[in-house]
């Protein structure tokens, strides 16, 4: 190509550059609510959250998630929290929340109120389980076991709610 040609084309690229829209300015944000389409407000910018799918909000890079259910089958379904995250679930009001699961390496804290507000909730692949079920919130649980093969409970048996901090190694995260 002729020197000439090729500085006539570079040149009208670099002037049609100018006219372009630059969507980025469309997706700028100085807090959660200027985003919308759920997307979330990091650093400056409305961005696709890559959380996973039943957490209301995340936070990725910590991998920390905040599931919240409000209502009756407002979480209809299996609530999973995968592997490696931190999981913080909870479920406020008759039948709110079906069933809870978390997988091996996840952390969960789960908070149950509201008759059946939790149907079966399956922590004993966790590497760390907290649970709170007020009066009937909760249907049945499975919790991690110490190295001692004792439950991780608030008092070492299977008849009460996960409890992490009971033995140091409840908590294997």
């Amino acid at each position: 190509m002729k020197p000439q040609l090729l500085a006539i084309v570079l040149g009208g690229s670099v002037i049609a550059a100018c006219f372009v829209e630059r969507p980025s300015a469309v997706f700028e944000c100085n807090d959660q609510s200027d985003c919308s389409d759920g997307r979330t407000c990091t650093d400056g910018y409305c961005v696709v959250s890559n959380c996973p799918d039943d957490c209301t909000s995340c936070n990725e890079g910590a991998k920390t998630c905040l599931v919240t259910c409000t209502s009756a089958d407002e979480c209809f379904g299996t609530i999973d929290c995968p592997s490696g995250w931190t999981c913080t679930i909870t479920c406020t009001g008759d039948g709110a929340c079906r069933d809870v699961r978390c997988a091996s390496g996840s952390k969960c804290d789960i908070t149950c109120t509201g008759s059946n507000a939790c149907d079966d909730i399956y922590c004993s692949n966790a590497c760390g389980c907290d649970l709170t079920c007020i009066g009937t919130a909760c249907s049945s649980w499975s919790c991690p076991t110490a190295n001692n093969g004792n439950e991780c409970t608030t008092d070492g048996t299977v008849d009460t709610p996960c409890d992490s901090s009971r033995t140091g190694s409840c908590t294997k995260c």
